[in-house]
């Protein structure tokens, strides 16, 4: 589908979350050529606070696809939990409507294949809501890469942690009939996008160990057990360490847990690339941002000053959410660069449905590698794909 460049867009939501609230809403108010139309959620709200809240345009509704059919949006926003994530955008997409959808964006590799294929075919502008891409210290660390700071790449060393699911159950996110994977799905996800995209190299093979912790009624540790084990029942993976080979025989060591004290409840993200002259790190939290480099004929670390971030220094022990994920009220916001993308009839944008593939292919391969205790390819995800497709 093709559509001549709008004055307005017109945005449908579905799942309205603190999400949708803090990253989407902020794209939303601050570009100047968007109306929110519909809201659909699980529960009946009072329409007053949701127009209050999401404009004097936004409907509310119960049902997505009734929602779809009756305001008849440009595009939809899905931000619900991760087994609705394929059903809602493949519905959206029936509908020639375009789509950003929350990461991961399906249960499986082979859900996620089937949306980025007909968002595709379709001509629609089909998005995976990977937002730490947009921020300014990660975009830095990739052009330093280009540029050879570190010279030929070997090594990847990356984590992605919080502490939200020491003692207790992270909702839904830990059922994994809801969200199939757990924390690899959850922050492991953006992990994987993170180094897709900072250094252009792809996943080549696996070997992962996922492992569950549960918890008494007192919230003491009661046994950590690997996901796959028979008492772990219904209960996700809650820390997932793995070992990747990446194109070009890039070794990486990854770790991502939300089982990871972090102290106020706050999220850090962590990835260092050591090359042949050189080396690269990046450290991102509540508490601001350190990019920082090691090249060779200098024995001292180069603090890098990245524009649009807040330094740790800076900060001065301060939290902050938005020293995390910097930008989120200008055109650098993804959600925004979406919104734009429709406006302007463009012709795709990043990260797009097939980035959420991809890293879906590499989740669907730790899970397999930690359940088999091997190391697995990608190339077997995507032949099951491929021969579940031919079915």
């Amino acid at each position: 589908m093709s559509l001549d460049p709008l004055d307005t867009v017109r945005v449908g939501i579905v799942g309205p979350s603190w999400w949708v609230d803090y990253w989407h809403l902020a794209a939303l108010k601050t570009h100047p050529n968007v109306e929110v139309v519909g809201v659909s959620g699980g529960t009946e709200r009072d329409p007053e606070s949701v127009k209050a809240k999401y404009g004097d345009k936004a409907q509310y509704f119960t049902d997505y696809e009734v929602m779809m059919d009756s305001v008849r949006p440009d595009g939809v926003i899905v931000c619900t939990p991760n087994d609705l994530h394929h059903p809602v955008t493949m519905a959206a997409l029936a509908r020639d409507i375009h789509v950003t959808c929350e990461k991961p964006i399906a249960l499986n590799a082979k859900q996620a294949f089937e949306m980025a294929t007909i968002a595709e075919a379709n001509n629609l502008i089909g998005m995976s809501n990977f937002p730490y891409r947009d921020n300014p210290a990660v975009t830095a660390f990739r052009d330093l890469l280009e540029e050879g700071y570190v010279g030929d790449v070997l090594t990847v060393s990356g984590s992605y942690h919080g502490g939200f699911g020491l003692r207790r159950n992270p909702n839904w996110r830990s059922l994994k009939h809801r969200s199939g994977a757990g924390i690899l799905g959850d922050l492991g996800s953006h992990l994987i996008d993170l180094v897709r995209y900072i250094t252009g190299r792809e996943f080549v093979s696996v070997s992962g160990s996922m492992i569950t912790t549960l918890w008494d009624a007192e919230g003491e540790l009661e046994e950590i057990l690997p996901s796959d084990d028979p008492h772990v029942g219904e209960r996700n993976d809650d820390s997932c360490t793995f070992l990747a080979e990446l194109s070009d025989g890039v070794q990486a060591t990854l770790h991502t847990s939300w089982v990871a004290y972090q102290g106020a409840g706050i999220q850090q993200q962590e990835i260092e690339v050591y090359g042949t002259a050189g080396r690269l790190h990046l450290l991102v939290s509540h508490r601001g941002v350190t990019l920082r480099g090691l090249q060779q004929g200098n024995p001292h670390w180069e603090t890098i000053k990245v524009e649009g971030t807040v330094s740790v220094e800076e900060a001065g022990g301060t939290d902050n959410e938005d020293f995390f994920r910097p930008g989120r009220h200008s055109p650098t916001n993804s959600t925004y660069r979406w919104l734009e993308a429709i406006r302007t009839d463009k012709a795709e944008v990043s990260p797009s449905l097939w980035d959420g593939y991809f890293a879906q292919e590499v989740i669907d391969a730790v899970i397999l590698s930690s359940e088999e205790r091997r190391w697995v390819t990608i190339k077997e995800v995507s032949l099951m794909v491929e021969d579940e497709k031919e079915e």
